[in-house]
């Protein structure tokens, strides 16, 4: 009887330990397939089943796939053409600014000699010295000027971001599509940046 207790008890000691290390190492196993396609995806890959910007835009099969790449072409494109048109508008704005400026100097000028207050150059300027944190040739600020700048650097951040986010996903072929639409996006209207002189 004694023999038979000690077998036993030895049984129990020898499987306890066996039984715990089996349960360690299933739970330093991952649990899931999301899990382990979570760790692999950190690097460049080819799957077609990614999801963009959300686990409800995964495509099932390679034609939503390709639309989801097309998709990202026409967001750089949109991106691209975003950036052309805050370039153009500051350019306008700032154009605007000198404008107003110049009409302003140009009417004091004139109250001056009307009053006959104007007086000639004697040729020696003087310089008065930067005071800290003010910048010279800065437009005042304006809410028609301003306003539109801001909300176009609105929409060209929020663009940029997204196309962040695909990128971040690691996929060859969103990563691919986002660079093809910024160059198609320059192609079309890159030439909208620089200004021609014309005699």
């Amino acid at each position: 009887m004694d023999n038979s207790m000690m077998t036993m008890t030895t049984t129990m000691t020898m499987t306890m330990p066996m039984d715990m290390s089996s349960t360690s190492m299933a739970m330093a196993m991952p649990t899931s397939t999301e899990e382990s396609t979570s760790m692999s995806s950190m690097s460049f890959h080819t799957s077609t089943f990614d999801f963009l910007f959300s686990r409800k835009w995964t495509p099932s099969s390679r034609g939503q796939y390709t639309g989801t790449c097309i998709f990202l072409i026409v967001l750089a494109v949109i991106y691209r053409l975003t950036h052309i048109l805050k370039h153009r508008t500051e350019r306008y704005i700032n154009a605007r600014a000198q404008q107003l400026a110049g009409n302003i100097a140009t009417a004091h000028l004139k109250m001056d000699v009307n009053a006959g207050s104007f007086e000639k150059s004697t040729g020696e300027a003087t310089i008065e010295p930067e005071r800290p944190l003010q910048f010279r040739n800065v437009r005042p600020w304006r809410v028609s000027m301003d306003i539109p700048l801001s909300l176009i650097q609105l929409v060209l951040s929020g663009v940029a971001y997204l196309l962040m986010l695909a990128v971040m996903t690691f996929n060859v072929g969103y990563f691919l599509s986002v660079l093809g639409g910024i160059f198609l996006g320059e192609l079309l209207f890159g030439r909208f940046t620089s200004n021609i002189e014309r005699n």
